[in-house]
């Protein structure tokens, strides 16, 4: 007899233990997602922060070399840093964007 009285019991253990398993899973899914996201948010302002330095520098060289060449120094070098600073504003823009519609994606997807 106390095997079968200990078999509701186990099966009761079971259940509550499937919920208590399921819950975590949930936990640790939203948790991973929230890593994923900060992540990924961190990794696209380095990207900004690299390709705005980038153009700055390309600008600024193109232009400190017009100047050696023309022997118009610092004219030319300070347009090209106006134009780097320039073309950094829209690439910042332009990747700003990108990633604003793919988080808008991911959250139509996610509901």
């Amino acid at each position: 007899m106390t095997d079968e009285d200990d078999l509701p019991k186990a099966s009761d253990e079971l259940e509550r233990l499937a919920a208590r398993l399921e819950v975590e899973r949930r936990q640790a899914k939203i948790e991973q997602e929230i890593r994923r996201t900060a992540t990924s948010a961190l990794g696209g302002g380095f990207r900004i922060a690299v390709e705005m330095l980038a153009a700055l520098a390309v600008g600024t060289g193109l232009g400190y070399m017009a100047d050696r060449m023309l022997g118009t120094l610092p004219w030319i070098m300070v347009a090209g840093i106006f134009l780097g600073f320039a073309a950094g504003m829209r690439n910042m823009i332009r990747s700003a964007e990108r990633m604003h519609a793919k988080r808008d994606g991911e959250d139509d997807k996610t509901g």
